[in-house]
């Protein structure tokens, strides 16, 4: 889809984005454009904007998914990993790496939180 001239149409363009995923990068290869020029089109073209968007939020719904999986396997290699990092993106004001316990509401149960050993 390379053009010698550098003008796409904005639906080239959105062609491009949708075949990359939403990555910018990839979107500009694709085109054979600049990274800059694919961000141009998204200020000028209010449908090329939405369809960065979207892809970009399929993108982060794809990685959600993966991760979620990964959370969900204990024999992962990097379960404990995403554990922390589901923990950290969805409850920020009560988990951080520093933070050494829980407190549960009303009972005052705690839980030491530790990682698991390199053995």
């Amino acid at each position: 889809m390379p053009n010698p001239n550098g003008e796409y149409t904005a639906k080239e363009m959105r062609e491009a984005i949708r075949k990359s995923g939403g990555v910018v990068l990839q979107a500009a290869d694709i085109l054979g454009c600049s990274p800059a020029t694919v961000y141009r089109y998204a200020e000028k073209y209010s449908t090329v904007q939405t369809t960065l968007e979207e892809a970009r939020l399929t993108l982060a719904a794809q990685a959600e998914g993966y991760h979620a999986r990964m959370m969900r396997d204990p024999d992962h290699p990097h379960h404990y990993k995403a554990v922390k990092d589901v923990l950290r993106n969805y409850h920020p004001d009560d988990w951080s790496d520093t933070k050494k316990e829980l407190e549960h509401g009303g009972d005052g149960f705690e839980v030491n939180i530790q990682p698991p050993s390199d053995d």
